[in-house]
């Protein structure tokens, strides 16, 4: 398995775009060629019982009409500067970024984002992370702020006998392959932990049979399983954090797992999810 198209969405601000510079060395590494997509919509404003835009002064709605097609200018004048000379296309779409980039993501591999910040997404402009985790049906590697290169160093796959971590470590392993050192780690708070040990040996079995240099780990903890996580992660001095996205829809919001919820909030480390 390789990557042979990556996805970003890009927003109009260059300082925003560590993704896409992220996306053009990996398609380097990869032999691989990056599709931009500039995606927006206007919000509905429901200003009147007679429909979402009947009370709306029809200049002012062609005036935000005009900025958004300014700004998918601006996009894509940012994705070619980051991209330069490498295999790529662009797309434009009048969509929310986040269903946008799922429906792209027919067409990609492997999707990549930015970090959003601490700051709850717009979701007509900016791209709602944990949502395209579980709706995408690709990986998603999210680059921390103000990292716009991931390496080949040292990675560390957080492991869970689950769907979704057999999901995401087949979905990392060109990732895996390129690196150093693949550390996988199970947290257990059993007090018999050999049954986690034969677990992660397997997956490490399995892995070496695809020419990844991995190794297994049980992290004893009667804490909770994202802190160890972090904690090892520090140890290692690892870039990169694999692990399965978990999530469910509550009153119609996504809700996360403690341990998924923890990695979509950390700044510190490229994360890959795959649900």
């Amino acid at each position: 398995m390789t990557y042979k198209s990556l996805l970003c969405h890009v927003q109009p601000d260059a300082d925003h775009a560590e993704h896409v510079r992220c996306a053009a060395s990996l398609s380097d590494d990869l032999n691989a060629m990056v599709i931009g997509l500039g995606a927006a919509a206007i919000p509905p404003l429901a200003v009147s019982a007679g429909g979402a835009y009947a009370g709306l002064d029809g200049e002012w709605l062609a005036l935000m009409g005009e900025q958004i097609r300014l700004n998918l200018a601006g996009s894509q004048k940012v994705f070619e500067e980051a991209i330069g000379a490498r295999s790529h296309e662009w797309r434009t779409q009048w969509l929310e970024p986040t269903p946008a980039l799922a429906q792209a993501a027919r067409s990609a591999d492997l999707i990549i984002v930015r970090h959003g910040g601490p700051g709850r997404p717009i979701p007509y402009s900016d791209v709602e992370v944990g949502q395209l985790v579980v709706s995408a049906g690709r990986p998603v590697l999210i680059c921390p702020p103000g990292h716009d290169y991931l390496g080949k160093g040292p990675v560390l796959v957080a492991w869970k006998d689950s769907r979704e971590s057999r999901r995401a470590i087949t979905d990392a392993l060109p990732l895996l392959q390129r690196s150093e050192d693949v550390l996988i780690v199970e947290v257990s708070q059993d007090a018999d932990t050999s049954p986690a040990a034969a677990r992660i040996e397997e997956v490490a079995a399995a892995l070496a049979r695809h020419g990844v240099r991995a190794r297994g780990e049980v992290l004893e903890s009667s804490g909770r399983a994202d802190e160890a996580i972090m904690t090892r992660a520090g140890q290692l001095g690892a870039e990169l954090i694999v692990a399965g996205g978990y999530g469910h829809t509550r009153l119609g919001e996504w809700a996360f797992g403690g341990v998924t919820r923890s990695l979509l909030e950390q700044e510190r480390y490229f994360i890959l999810l795959s649900h």
